[in-house]
């Protein structure tokens, strides 16, 4: 019956949703795209972190101002979208610092949603359900979380599989563009020493991993698409939710 604390609960979901989506995204696509050692996939992610502490003291100093935490959320929004649409424009050959951006992005509208949240959710609840009401808006950040995970691992195979099937479709022996890189690579691998057969089918199977890279680079794109729409979709829910009472408590769990 609570309107800012049901559309609190839809959102932090959402951000359990996109906050754990895109952190199993980026290392993975770091790893498996990139080559980097999980060390350096880690490192990717840390100015990001950083970025979320250095964020919060900011945060709770504007609410005790009695800033309006639904501008925060509007921000934060915006500023998790804009990131996660910045990574659609990955390619295989970007660089540390690209990578790192990006998150750095993402880390700064995280800020500036998990303590706003939390404090809409709680401005207009009766102090004796704090402890019920903490439970179920955890509840709903940790199903958030599961879910999409498992939706962006899902995305990943499906459409990797899509993009490929699309991609082998122009993989016939009547594209020239594709007999001139056979015969390239072909010609590349005998002047190294390998055999003809060989060289042959070495061609073939470089072929074939530069298929299989592309068409899993472009399914994350498709799902750093899909986790920018959702994020975005959410911004009109923030007009939803009452204004919190002024010198009212701020609550973080």
């Amino acid at each position: 019956r609570d309107r800012s604390f049901a559309v609190s609960n839809a959102m932090m979901f959402m951000l359990g949703f996109v906050l754990l989506g895109s952190t199993l995204l980026i290392p993975l696509f770091a790893q498996t795209m990139m080559d980097y050692p999980a060390t350096n996939a880690g490192l990717a992610l840390m100015p990001g972190g950083f970025l979320i502490l250095s964020s919060m003291p900011l945060v709770g100093f504007l609410l005790s101002r009695n800033f309006d935490p639904r501008y925060m959320m509007a921000f934060g929004l915006t500023m998790v979208s804009v990131a996660l649409f910045y990574m659609t424009r990955f390619d295989l050959y970007i660089d540390f610092w690209t990578l790192a951006t990006a998150r750095m992005l993402q880390g700064c509208g995280l800020g500036f949603l998990f303590v706003p949240i939390n404090t809409v959710a709680y401005s207009y609840l009766p102090p004796e359900k704090n402890n019920q009401a903490s439970g179920i808006i955890n509840l709903a950040r940790n199903v958030g979380a599961s879910v999409g995970i498992s939706i962006v691992t899902t995305m990943l195979a499906r459409r990797g599989q899509f993009h490929r099937d699309r991609l082998a479709a122009h993989l016939d022996s009547a594209n020239s563009t594709v007999q001139t890189m056979l015969d390239g690579a072909r010609a590349t691998f005998q002047a190294r020493g390998v055999s003809a057969d060989g060289a042959q089918q070495a061609a073939y199977n470089m072929l074939q991993g530069n298929l299989q890279r592309q068409s899993d680079m472009l399914s994350y794109i498709d799902n750093f698409w899909m986790l920018g729409l959702a994020t975005l979709l959410l911004i009109p829910l923030v007009m939803l939710v009452r204004k919190p009472k002024r010198g009212g408590r701020m609550h973080a769990h």
